[in-house]
């Protein structure tokens, strides 16, 4: 956490008392109600401050004492979370500046975003009211702030664990898919924000907050657009270097372009342009979802590889041969092992069935911990080679009847594999619903007990080995 006081931005995401206004008096079948998830996420985080629902008419919800207007509630507040009609928010920021809340948050939609210059205006008004009154604004049309440890969650069943990974997003439903996506990995949060149009608080302020967030190690985001690129540039520029920013960016079409302007009143902007932003600043330039959480997990829990050249294990024949492809498809080489290399495996690998060529089809073999030891300590002395991907052969044990006793071999060999060879082993764990998926499962949950990441496919491990490489690449220029 960043010590008190030390960011603007501290008590947006520790605030001591918040309001939740326009909070439904009862629960309807069928109907969302975000008012309610604010207010249960809070007491699923264990949020430590005072808890005020704000409706017009009711008495109580959900156990709280529910007050008419901000104004009536009689502690101070540092955040109001605005659920109520866009026709209302001006009469509701009223009360806040009132109240002389710190911040607001508007879950409201229906304004800029909409292409309506009328709706447009009223988000002007609220702008320059607020900003008047000296309280700073998330939104509108956001879903929020998750933070564990400050005991704040927009939706009620996120996990609880507090991390070390943030994420920033114009989208409320990205923020959302990317905490499952993420928790999926085992990965844990400081802080994610959902920002929205970002009529005030934007991209560049949370990137500020998270460079000098001591709890933040490694940061995502989704971004649309960026109202102020140039601060955003030379923010980047510094967190880069000591801590992995990793950002997928919508709108890199003409459609999506206009797609993002409809969504947050984004100007999405020239993709060419961004990827270009990206390499000047070492950002780590993602196009999916997946990716990004795949990226996020490996850059926490691998060392960097030096350079683009791999060795692959994968399947025999054929399979190799698409591998390989794959893999200079993403950007990486599949060099030629060392003479001395493939001279040493020749000793040690059955030569019928086999190859000890790059790739190595060396099949069954690779499941006997001494070949497998000789492999990573060969790999690690061979300059031709930076990196090891791995392709697990949990259909194989469960074909050969080896059992969750095969797993453990597997994995046990791999781990060991990785302290010997000093260089990053990838492992593909491929989740086949027809055969081997409870022990793809159960493979996954020890690698990630054991610190090591696992990718479903090897084309999404090679994407994040070629991501990992050139992030390495930037960090080095200056080391």
């Amino acid at each position: 956490m960043v010590s008190e006081g030390s960011h603007a931005l501290e008590k947006l995401f520790f605030p001591k008392n918040i309001a939740v206004v326009g909070v439904s008096s009862s629960a309807k079948h069928f109907r969302p109600d975000q008012g309610r998830n604010y207010i249960q996420g809070s007491i699923a985080q264990n949020f430590q401050g005072r808890i005020f629902p704000v409706h017009p008419k009711a008495k109580d919800t959900l156990g709280f004492k529910t007050y008419a207007r901000v104004s009536d509630i009689p502690e101070d507040v540092d955040l109001a979370i605005f659920t109520v009609p866009a026709t209302v928010v001006l009469e509701v920021m009223k009360d806040c500046i009132e109240k002389k809340v710190k911040f607001v948050h508007l879950f409201t939609a229906g304004f800029s975003e909409t292409g309506r210059e009328d709706f447009a205006e009223i988000e002007k008004t609220m702008i320059k009211m607020a900003k008047d009154a000296g309280i700073r604004m998330l939104g509108p049309n956001c879903m929020g702030l998750y933070c564990p440890e400050g005991g704040l969650a927009f939706q009620p069943f996120f996990p609880h664990a507090p991390g070390h990974t943030a994420f920033f997003s114009q989208s409320g439903q990205m923020a959302g898919q990317f905490v499952y996506k993420a928790a999926d990995n085992k990965l844990a949060f400081s802080k994610v924000v959902s920002f929205g149009n970002s009529s005030d608080l934007s991209s560049s302020d949370f990137l500020d907050y998270f460079l000098q967030d001591e709890k933040t190690k490694c940061i995502g985001s989704y971004i649309e657009g960026l109202k102020d690129g140039r601060r955003f540039f030379e923010i980047a520029k510094k967190i880069t270097r000591i801590k992995p920013l990793v950002i997928f960016k919508g709108g890199r079409t003409e459609g999506g372009s206009r797609a993002a302007r409809s969504h947050t009143a984004a100007i999405a902007g020239s993709y060419q342009l961004w990827k270009s932003f990206c390499k000047q600043t070492g950002i780590i330039a993602v196009t999916s979802l997946n990716e990004l959480v795949y990226t996020l997990s490996a850059v926490q829990r691998l060392a960097l590889p030096t350079g683009k050249n791999i060795a692959v294990i994968g399947g025999a024949g054929g399979g190799s041969v698409t591998m390989t492809d794959v893999a200079e498809a993403e950007g990486l080489t599949v060099p030629r092992l060392s003479d001395h290399t493939i001279a040493e495996l020749t000793k040690i690998v059955p030569p019928h069935g086999t190859s000890v060529q790059n790739p190595l089809d060396i099949g069954p073999a690779m499941m006997g911990e001494q070949i497998f030891d000789k492999l990573a300590e060969l790999l690690r002395d061979d300059p031709n080679i930076d990196a090891l991907i791995f392709l697990q052969p949990v259909g194989m044990i469960k074909r050969m009847g080896w059992g969750r006793e095969g797993v453990d071999m597997m994995i046990k060999t791999t781990l060991k594999g990785q302290e010997i060879m000093k260089k990053p082993i990838i492992p593909v764990v491929e989740k086949d619903d027809n055969e081997g998926l409870d022990f793809a499962l159960m493979a996954e949950e020890r690698y990630f007990q054991a610190g090591l990441p696992t990718f479903p496919t090897f084309e999404m491990a090679a994407r994040v080995v070629n991501n990992l490489a050139d992030y390495q690449k930037y960090r080095s220029k200056f080391e």
